[in-house]
């Protein structure tokens, strides 16, 4: 089948579970990038699952063609110069990744680690920053393989924190952005690199899975790669988010067609249970919440959203306080965040 000048392929049944499903929303279009075509998305019946897909699929042989004009081909802006308050927030972000996860903060003094509470004022702000570190705890010259690293901006930064980075993108023009950066950047799916069994300490994927044809395989693969008592931390839109259920057909974690399926909490479990990890710890995070309502919001007003068009200071101070009413929402009456999170250990 052709979707415009994409191939497409049948998928009836739910990629996560195997259920039936049924229409949710018809003729979606890309309202990022323009990819040709409309798409269809079901939603499975399975209450266990939940999980959304396009039937039809784009065709894997063409998932390329879905990136061409994509964000990590861009090069990352250089750090301006930082101001009062930047400088101020440096050192929050600095204090309280050291306190909750042990990573080394700018100064030891008792002011520096008083100001890691500050992170705790706005509750998504503090989970952006913990989804920073995939919540992992510090582990200097621990192996760390990002799969899906894009630009390498996330994998640079934990480089910097210590790790031993390794990253992987099947976009060939990201890989080029990244390897710009001097990292150590491979081309390609997982499965094709053969690393030898138990090569990392550390697997991370930050909105990567609802982007592959076969989550479940390279939930394996993932697992494959891990040492004993290693971690793997997955990062995904949430189909039961507060945002999706105001916005609907609009919200942003939906993005067809590059978003293959889009999962809930319980259905990314139930497919790592299945690749068999021993422990699978599964949670929602407002990680992004504030942009993803941002770009909602755009999407429902204008008919797509403009990732590169500047947001003006009235706007930015509407979504802060939007972010702290909704990040605060989310402390009260938890698992309806934007983002559904996996940890998995081996």
């Amino acid at each position: 089948m052709h979707n415009n000048e994409i191939q497409t392929r049948p998928c009836p049944d739910c990629p996560v579970c195997g259920s039936q499903g049924s229409l949710l929303y018809a003729k979606l279009t890309d309202r990022l990038f323009n990819t040709p075509g409309t798409w269809d998305m079901k939603k499975c019946h399975n209450p266990d699952c939940g999980a959304l897909w396009l039937d039809p699929m784009p065709a894997e042989a063409d998932l390329a063609k879905l990136y061409t004009d994509y964000y990590t081909h861009q090069a990352s802006l250089p750090n301006s110069v930082r101001n009062p308050l930047g400088r101020f927030l440096d050192r929050v972000r600095a204090s309280h990744l050291h306190a909750r996860f042990g990573y080394a903060p700018l100064s030891a003094s008792w002011i520096n680690k008083l100001l890691g509470l500050f992170a705790y004022i706005h509750p998504a702000w503090k989970e952006n920053l913990e989804a920073s570190v995939f919540y992992l705890s510090a582990q200097r010259g621990g192996r760390l393989l990002e799969v899906g690293c894009g630009s390498g901006a996330t994998l640079q930064s934990m480089e910097q924190k210590g790790w031993s980075v390794t990253g992987l993108d099947f976009d060939e023009d990201a890989v080029k952005n990244a390897r710009s950066k001097g990292l150590d950047v491979r081309h390609g799916q997982l499965s094709a690199q053969e690393f030898a069994d138990e090569s990392f300490d550390a697997v991370v994927m930050s909105h990567v899975i609802e982007h592959v044809p076969s989550p479940g395989a390279l939930l394996g693969e993932c697992r494959r790669v891990l040492k004993k008592g290693g971690v793997l931390v997955a990062l995904t839109p949430n189909a039961d988010s507060r945002g999706h259920g105001h916005y609907r057909r609009n919200w942003r974690g939906l993005e067809p067609p590059r978003h293959l399926q889009v999962f809930t909490a319980r259905s990314l479990a139930s497919m790592a249970y299945g690749a068999d990890y021993d422990t699978v710890e599964s949670f929602t995070s407002m990680q992004g919440a504030i942009y993803i309502w941002h770009a909602s919001a755009e999407i429902a007003k204008d008919g797509r959203h403009d990732m590169n068009a500047e947001v003006g200071l009235h706007r930015r101070i509407l979504l802060q306080i939007t972010g702290l009413v909704i990040g605060w929402l989310h402390v009260l009456l938890p698992g309806r965040g934007e983002v559904a999170v996996i940890v998995c250990r081996k």
